[in-house]
């Protein structure tokens, strides 16, 4: 009974989590009901099944007290900053989509969509395969008693594909309302957030795996294949 009440509350914090970041504001700034809103709900609750996925096969992730970056001074502030930016990200993109004219369908405009669209599946993708391919090492910043260097699959073209998947998540979010606000605090967001979580996460690697680890950093690039 326990292992089933651990995935259906995460569905719950999901749901909570989407309701913070798009429901309420969409229905707070009047376009709850458009089309593009409920294709970015659904495309987020899909996206974040990939932890419910892993809780289910592996079980609880590792207590966030355990979390490097919770531990680390800098890494509280980073998270901090990220939580009020996500949620200023969400709310400002609603608050100027808004205020469109969404009767307006220009060439542009389909443009702009088919790029968001692209960019949400691609997302939903790399993160779906990324946490697959990980299995219960998808966890926390910690390190574990047996853990393992993954250097295979997705992970020999980039370091950190599960925080790709977020970006182009994000970015395909501003997109689609397009809201240049959006976007720009969405780049001051993710450098904060990413910058220091990915400091932090080679840092313990690297402590952890050694030569191994330098090696395949060389080999590979941070986020995008062969651009950084």
């Amino acid at each position: 009974m326990a292992a089933f009440l651990k995935p259906v509350g995460l569905i719950f914090a999901l749901l909570a989590v989407i309701a913070m970041l798009i429901v309420i504001p969409s229905a707070q700034f009047g376009v709850l009901g458009d089309w593009r809103v409920v294709f970015l709900s659904i495309s987020y609750f899909i996206f974040f099944l990939g932890t419910i996925w892993r809780v289910i096969r592996y079980g609880q992730l590792a207590n966030r007290q355990e979390d490097r970056q919770v531990q680390a001074t800098s890494g509280r502030v980073a998270s901090l900053i990220t939580v009020v930016g996500l949620l200023s990200v969400h709310w400002l993109t609603l608050y100027t989509f808004s205020l469109q004219d969404q009767t307006l369908n220009t060439s542009v405009n389909q443009y702009l969509t088919v790029i968001a669209i692209a960019l949400v599946f691609a997302a939903i993708f790399v993160s779906q395969v990324a946490i697959k391919t990980l299995g219960k090492f998808f966890d926390r910043l910690i390190i574990k008693s047996d853990h393992q260097l993954v250097t295979d699959g997705i992970y020999s073209l980039i370091r950190h594909p599960i925080y790709t998947s977020y970006i182009l998540l994000f970015l395909g979010f501003c997109i689609m309302l397009q809201s240049l606000w959006g976007l720009g605090l969405l780049l001051t967001v993710c450098i904060v957030w990413f910058g220091n979580r990915i400091t932090i996460e080679e840092q313990m690697l690297e402590e952890r795996f050694g030569e191994e680890y330098q090696s395949y950093c060389q080999q590979t690039k941070r986020l995008f294949p062969y651009v950084y």
